[in-house]
Formats: C-alpha cells, structure tokens, sequence
C-alpha cells in the first residue's frame, strides 16, 4: 500500500510541478531573462532553464543550469522551507523530468560535468540568493555545498570507469 501512494504522489508531482511553475509565472519568462533574474528566483526557474537549454543542443549550459538549481533548491529544502512537503515532490518531479535527462547527457563527458559542477559552485559563491538567506542558514548551505562538492570529487576518482559504466548501459559517451 505503501509503495501504491508513494507511486501515486510521484506521479501527481511529476504532472503538477510544470504546473505550479507555470503559475508563478516562470515558465513566461525567456531565457535571457530567467539568466539575468537568476539569483532572485526560484530555483525551479532554473531547472525550466536548463531544460530548455537541454531541448536547443547547449547542454554544457542546461548542465551549469541544472546544477545551480539543484545547489539552490537543495540549500532552500535543506534550511527547512518546506513546511508542507510540496517544494520536495517538485523537486523530486523536476529532478526526474530534467535533471535526468541533463545528468545523462553531461556525464557523457567527464571533464565536461566535472566542469558544470564547478560552474555551478562557482556561480552560487558569487551570486546572493533571494529567496533563502546565506547568512541565515550558513551551516545548511554549507552541507548543500560540500554534497555537490563530494559528488565532484566521486566523479574525478571514477573518470576512468564512467565511461565503460556508460557503455555497459547503453549510454553514449562524447
């Protein structure tokens, strides 16, 4: 029964988020514009961002996106603004409609996620964030920060197997 509801949940995330994007009005704004607003937004507009990105062939681009949003909304989900669940099952819906997609495309080429991490580390160092505080939730960014940071590193170590882990699974590699 269990597994039945969770699978329901999902499902009705992976419909609404979109959706819910949408109604704020994030998926009207172009690129430029979300690029250019990128710090004061939610971090879903950068997810709809590196989709899009993704959809017109700049997948080093939708990769930096992706990665920026994902440091943003884990930072937002990790300092606890969430009080009613529904920013997790967005989140969770956007990692699987987008982030998938992306994370299958620039792992293609090591040096080049390698790469999207560090630009995404790098943009979230110079850019403030506004909509969850920096200084406020100093420590959780930080926890946000070191994961993307021990992923990177997981990544470097195994950049000589990735390639044939990919091959085995049916992935290109570029």
């Amino acid at each position: 029964m269990k597994r039945l509801l969770l699978c329901f949940f999902m499902a009705t995330a992976l419909v609404s988020a979109p959706l819910a994007l949408d109604s704020d009005g994030m998926g009207e704004l172009s690129n430029s514009q979300i690029e250019q607003n990128a710090e004061s937004l939610h971090p879903g507009a950068l997810y709809i961002l590196a989709g899009r990105l993704l959809e017109e062939g700049k997948g080093q681009e939708a990769a930096n996106w992706m990665y920026a949003g994902q440091l943003r909304y884990r930072f937002m989900l990790e300092a606890g603004n969430d009080p009613m669940g529904q920013e997790m099952l967005q989140f969770n819906a956007l990692s699987e409609q987008i982030g998938r997609p992306v994370n299958e495309y620039i792992a293609g080429d090591v040096d080049e996620w390698l790469a999207a991490m560090d630009w995404a580390l790098a943009w979230d160092q110079a850019n403030d964030n506004g909509v969850t505080s920096k200084l406020d939730y100093a420590d959780e960014l930080e926890r946000v920060r070191s994961g993307l940071e021990d992923l990177r590193a997981k990544v470097e170590a195994s950049r000589e197997t990735i390639p044939q882990e990919r091959e085995a699974n049916g992935l290109e590699n570029r």
